[in-house]
């Protein structure tokens, strides 16, 4: 029985709304046709969860890979609309959907506003844009930067290496896991032993991801905004490489971590101890001088070993140059003494001076050499010449991989799994997170599922206990009952006010949340009843008031306890309720969606959401690269001598720069100019805004002016007086 048999859904229709759908098309706004009552037997299909055997069999040329990627979402497309399962061959075809990372899908079906597609590619492009949303097609293009799915011989070495270490099954996170490779490819023993939690920004990749792995929990939502149990015994993935820095509100130990180091933290946070963590990620965790993210990490856990793969290990399957890394962290027990922590430095690379100065990496590579399968060495960037890790010819990635996990702590062993899987709570797709990011039920949410009280603790559900007979732990019966009864109101007033949000038709929501409102209203009276009770003391004859509210307390830990109060218009001198104007009236409006079109557009964006000028932000939001949009950009922002530092550059709009106190940042930039010849450009722009030297007589000096220094001010008043200075 699903969830919705119980109660009203937050964006559909429900059971308890009984004849409800007759009035479609009678209220207001509404003019949509009946239902037909006659339906054709949906198609049964089972759940089953894809597993891979052996590889995906990609098309070899780019351009038929974006024919599979746009088939997947067409097929994606019909498995939503007929509301099934996927068959086994239908899901072949979803697990060829790559996103569109590589560069060559990225630039040839994704080009700037007001430019051609790439010839060649024009038909493709077209059918990419029928085969999705607006929406979706905007969120693919933004994605282009982090969709880089893992080869299939990395992910099985990681998994053979985890299974050598004892891993028995349990509870699995993915944090950024695309369409779910590593859980396509887990080890056959694991069948039935391992429940995963994959967690998916991208809707079209989250969508296949569900239709892929139905039995596990595929969530829809943001990672940086997701809540998280702690009891996980492994976490395993792919995070997306970003140097965009993340300021998540609720997290801020991990402010300012880039953003595959913010995944990496947040997921070890979310380890039970004595759980693993294995991560294909940039190599700029490691070797980055800045050591925060390394030493928050190692707060927790211990680097238990790493393996460095050469450039281009993705580039047939990802279509990328970037220089991986493979770690393996082990969260430590409680109590448990911290074990090597040469990892956090970094050090130069002997004898790699060319003319640029040595080459820096992490301490533990020059530790443990083998773990290296290719060479140090230059080579060109889009930055210049930085550093590389170079292929050395001879060395089979395949085989040399899998002997290189194996030398990474062979005695470590995990723990035995705990019988309390962490599963799919049954909320029938409907999201678990914060109100700012959209989810529909969120931590302390009362629901109910097999119409049983359930509570989001801790991101799943769990069963709310109810006292019998002489217990003394749970809620009372009757307590119960009022949150059941509150749960269908709620669930009414957030779809309406949903429905008003998305500019979508609202007046048969407006008739389901009177029809739940009069159901509670007939058992227990208003939701807002209140108990006014005076008591006088008989010593002081002081007059107290305390007021009970019966039928709104028992959902206090509900977070939506406050909307629920909300929708009616309560008297207290008669203890009697009316419908408030949710029940007729539109009481919010549609927000008005930013349109981009421009770098300028998304920069526009960026100063509103974020309060700076954040590159990686505006370069996601237009969909191209960092120094493409920086060159769009133009006069439009400028690097701050002030604020920036020796490896950490901050940009600014070019109306902070140029206000303020100009002529002291015109000193500090052309000084910046003569170490970085970048900050020359910011010197020109400020010469261009300095006003015009003010007079002596145009300055008016006031006694008491605060830019006065007190000594002038003393030798101001001894010389009128005629008196000597103290």
């Amino acid at each position: 029985m699903s969830l919705f048999d119980d109660q009203l859904s937050l964006f559909s229709s429900s059971s308890i709304s009984g004849a409800a759908d007759l009035f479609w098309g009678e209220l207001e706004g509404e003019d949509s046709p009946l239902p037909s009552p006659i339906a054709e037997t949906p198609l049964v299909i089972p759940q089953t969860d894809f597993r891979l055997m052996g590889t995906r069999g990609l098309a070899t040329s780019w351009k038929d890979r974006a024919r599979d990627n746009i088939a997947a979402i067409k097929l994606l497309d019909t498995l939503e609309t007929e509301d099934r399962n996927a068959t086994p061959d239908e899901q072949a075809v979803l697990s060829r959907f790559i996103g569109f990372g590589a560069g060559e899908l990225a630039n040839a079906l994704f080009p700037r506003a007001g430019e051609p597609y790439r010839a060649g590619w024009e038909s493709i492009g077209k059918e990419l844009v029928a085969a999705c949303n607006e929406a979706d097609h905007a969120a693919l293009a933004r994605s282009t930067q982090y969709a880089h799915y893992t080869p299939e011989y990395i992910v099985t070495a990681i998994w053979d290496m985890l299974m050598k270490r004892g891993f028995q099954g349990g509870s699995v996170l993915e944090p950024g896991c695309g369409v779910g490779q590593f859980i396509a490819l887990r080890p056959e023993r694991l069948e039935g032993r391992v429940a995963f939690t994959g967690i998916e920004m991208d809707s079209i990749a989250a969508r296949i991801a569900r239709k892929l792995f139905p039995k596990q929990w595929i969530r829809h939502e943001d990672f940086t905004k997701a809540v998280l149990a702690t009891t996980y015994d492994l976490a395993i993935g792919n995070p997306p490489f970003s140097n965009r820095l993340v300021n998540a509100a609720d997290h801020r130990e991990l402010r300012g971590f880039s953003l595959h180091d913010w995944f990496i933290a947040r997921s070890i946070a979310a380890l039970r101890p004595g759980g693993f963590a294995a991560f294909v990620t940039s190599r700029h965790t490691l070797d980055k001088t800045d050591q925060k993210a390394r030493q928050h990490i190692a707060e927790d856990a211990d680097l238990l070993g790493a393996v460095r793969l050469p450039a281009g290990a993705m580039r047939s399957d990802a279509g990328t140059e970037v220089v991986l890394d493979l770690l393996v962290f082990r969260k430590r027990m409680i109590g448990e003494l911290p074990g090597d922590q040469a990892w956090l430095e970094t050090a130069l690379v002997p004898d790699s001076d060319e003319g640029h100065g040595p080459l820096s990496i992490n301490r533990y590579y020059l530790d443990n050499p083998a773990q290296v399968l290719g060479r140090h060495g230059w080579a060109g960037s889009q930055f210049g010449l930085d550093y590389c890790c170079l292929p050395v010819s001879g060395v089979d990635l395949e085989t040399a991989l899998p002997e290189a996990l194996a030398r990474i702590a062979p005695e470590s062993r995990f723990l035995l799994p705990v019988e309390q899987r962490i599963t799919r709570p049954e909320l029938d797709g409907l999201r678990v997170g914060t109100a700012a990011s959209g989810a529909d039920l969120k931590e302390g949410s009362y629901y109910l599922h097999n119409r049983v009280l359930h509570q989001i603790i801790g991101g799943a559900g769990q069963e709310v206990p109810i006292r019998k007979g002489d217990q003394k732990e749970g809620l009372f019966r009757k307590h119960a009952r009022i949150i059941e009864a509150l749960i269908p109101v709620r669930d009414a007033a957030k779809a309406l006010l949903r429905a008003q949000m998305d500019n979508q038709p609202f007046g048969r929501h407006q008739h389901r949340l009177r029809q739940t409102w009069q159901s509670f209203t007939r058992q227990f009276g208003p939701i807002n009843l209140t108990n006014i009770t005076v008591r006088v003391n008989a010593t002081t004859g002081e007059e107290t008031e305390s007021r009970r509210r019966p039928n709104l307390q028992p959902f206090y830990d509900d977070p939506d306890v406050w909307l629920v109060s909300s929708i009616e218009e309560y008297d207290e001198a008669t203890q009697t309720a009316r419908p408030g104007p949710l029940f007729t009236e539109r009481v919010i409006h549609a927000p008005v969606e930013p349109e981009i079109h421009s770098a300028h557009d998304a920069l526009a964006v960026c100063l509103h959401d974020a309060g700076r000028v954040d590159l990686p932000l505006i370069a996601e939001l237009t969909g191209c690269s960092v120094e493409d949009a920086l060159n769009a950009l133009g006069e439009a922002v400028y690097l701050d001598p002030e604020a920036s530092s020796p490896g950490r550059d901050v940009w600014v709009a070019t109306d902070e720069l140029l206000s303020g106190a100009v002529r002291t940042k015109l000193a500090a930039a052309r000084d910046a100019a003569l170490r970085d010849p970048r900050f020359a450009r910011t010197a020109a722009a400020l010469e261009r805004a300095q006003p015009e030297d003010l007079r002596p007589s145009d300055i008016t000096a006031r006694l008491g002016a605060p830019w006065l220094p007190v000594s002038d001010i003393m030798a101001f008043t001894h010389e009128v007086e005629g008196s000597k200075n103290p």
